[in-house]
Formats: structure tokens, C-alpha cells, sequence
């Protein structure tokens, strides 16, 4: 069954550096938006303290994931780090947006691209960074974070030079940008451009009809 634009869902992509608090404004919009839904993506990356299988990541084994990709079960893939897949399953997606759901998930930036490549009409990028005024502050305010959070020096280089080099660079590419300076205005405003979006897709249907 083909669902008319203005009734199929949207699927709002966060992405940005590690530290940025893409998942913490993703968990404040889905607490307060009953008619937003969670994309689960599957991992191989150990579950970290307080994550629930199937509900944060579906948590697979390296042969469990290569399964996928062989059966084209993922839309993308990708290691993001040494050992860790990451990967969107195309059922999940697609059941959403032809049922109306919109959706959201914190995807890193090979795979928002490609997802907004797959579904260029209901993909919606939103890139979360940290306040700074160059690219070495941005990075020690992203540095300043993980170390909060206990990252280890080792992760912690590996993901500056992600931003750096992939993530920080992306930000033109996306329709939306939030500075995470504070928890609460960051996640208001997430919420308004989610709103924002499904006005622009009704007033863009009315105007084509």
C-alpha cells in the first residue's frame, strides 16, 4: 500500500560529536512528545551501564549483524570503531514511516547520509555540537564533556579526531543546528523543529494538491 506523503511519518536523524548530548535531547523529546517514537538501531559494542537491550540498541554478536548485512536486512552500516558496528534496520524504518510514526535516532554521519540519500522526503538531519567559537574550543568543550562522563584518554582521542575530521564538517549538510550549551533550551528547541517539520510537510502537501 502506497501512503500519501502527508500521512506517512518522519524520521529525524540526530547527529554531531561524541559529547554533544545528541542522546540525552533525543531522550527529553521522546519523554514529552507521546507522538514521537524511538528508531532502535543494532550494535556489537558492549552494553554500557543502564542501557536495555531492544530498547537503547539491539545488541548483537559480530555473526549476528554479518547476518544482516547478508540477508540486506540494514539500510547502512558502519564500523564506527574498531570492533563496533553500528547499523538502521530497513523494517523498523520503513514499517514507521509508511504507518505515519515519526521516528528519531542518534546515527553517526556515514550513516544520517545515507539514510537521507534512502529517504530524501522524510529524513530530517539535525546536528547537535557544543558552543565554541573555533574548532579548538569546540573540541575542548567536547573533550571537557567525555571527561565527565569517564571516557578513557584512549576513546577520548579516538572520538576528537572523529569530530574533527568527519563529524564537525558535517554540519553544513544537515537542515538544522543546536548548540548544547544548556540541557533544557537545546531540548525545547529540538521539540520546535520537530513540530516545524510537520507543519512545513502539511503545508507542502496542501500547496502540491
Amino acid at each position: 500500500m502506497v501512503v500519501d506523503k502527508a500521512e506517512r511519518g518522519l524520521l529525524f536523524v540526530m547527529v554531531g560529536p561524541g559529547g554533544a548530548g545528541k542522546n540525552t535531547l533525543m531522550k527529553v523529546a521522546l519523554a514529552e512528545m507521546d507522538d514521537l517514537f524511538e528508531l532502535v538501531t543494532t550494535t556489537t559494542r558492549d552494553k554500557r551501564p543502564g542501557e536495555i537491550d531492544g530498547i537503547d540498541y539491539h545488541f548483537l554478536t559480530k555473526d549476528q549483524f554479518l547476518s544482516m548485512i547478508t540477508n540486506n536486512q540494514l539500510v547502512e552500516y558502519q564500523e564506527v570503531t574498531p570492533g563496533n558496528f553500528y547499523g538502521v534496520p530497513r523494517a523498523s524504518v520503513e514499517q514507521a514511516l509508511e504507518a505515519g510514526r515519526d521516528i528519531i535516532a542518534d546515527i553517526e554521519v556515514l550513516g544520517a547520509r545515507i539514510l537521507k540519500q534512502s529517504y530524501p522526503t522524510d529524513t530530517v538531519l539535525v546536528f547537535v555540537t557544543v558552543p565554541g567559537n573555533s574548532e579548538a574550543d569546540i573540541l575542548s568543550n567536547l573533550r571537557e564533556r567525555m571527561e565527565i562522563r569517564e571516557d578513557t584518554e584512549d576513546v577520548i582521542l579516538e572520538r576528537l579526531e572523529r569530530a574533527r575530521l568527519l563529524e564537525l564538517p558535517f554540519q553544513v549538510e544537515c537542515d538544522h543546528t543546536i548548540i548544547n550549551e544548556d540541557r533544557d533550551t537545546a531540548a525545547t528547541q529540538l521539540m520546535e523543529i520537530i513540530q516545524q517539520e510537520r507543519v512545513a510537510r502539511q503545508d507542502a502537501t496542501q500547496v502540491c494538491s
